[in-house]
């Protein structure tokens, strides 16, 4: 499996990004994810993390097909984005908007463990496991719901 890791930049880079990566042809699929609500028990690092203030965090799954060669996963994960707080709530719906727009979105059913110490390949391999979802409007505020307990602003 070939994959590597986005490196964390503002989040408005973050947020560009991904809904680029969103808007390829050769991207084949997104999964988005939800951190846990806090880091016990769960592998949280505190250099890629960040604070538990800022959870639960968006995680992605782009996977993308190089032509000639292979596919490769990219990952979204560590402070990537989140929707803890009012704030940053547009960045996500931004992001919703576009991989609801794409028609290739899913979301995980359950929360995802904190992936950022470990190898994409490993990360990758996490993320897969994890059942997902069609993101779509009936389906979008569950997985919003998953990322705050505010509710998404319309």
């Amino acid at each position: 499996m070939l994959a590597t890791r986005f490196v964390i930049a503002s989040t408005h880079d973050n947020l560009t990004a991904l809904t680029t990566l969103i808007r390829d042809a050769k991207c084949e699929e997104i999964r988005l994810f939800a951190s846990p609500m806090d880091e016990i028990g769960n592998g949280a690092n505190l250099a890629t993390d960040g604070i538990d203030t800022n959870y639960p965090l968006v995680a992605a799954l782009a996977t993308y097909n190089i032509p000639g060669i292979t596919k490769v996963h990219v990952v979204f994960d560590g402070v990537f984005l989140t929707a803890a707080r009012a704030p940053r709530i547009r960045e996500v719906q931004i992001m919703l908007n576009e991989a609801m727009a794409s028609g290739k979105a899913g979301f995980g059913v359950v929360r995802v463990p904190f992936t950022s110490a470990m190898s994409p390949q490993a990360a990758a391999t996490a993320m897969l496991k994890i059942p997902t979802h069609v993101l779509e409007p009936d389906s979008r505020a569950k997985y919003f719901a998953m990322l705050s307990t505010l509710p998404e602003p319309i």
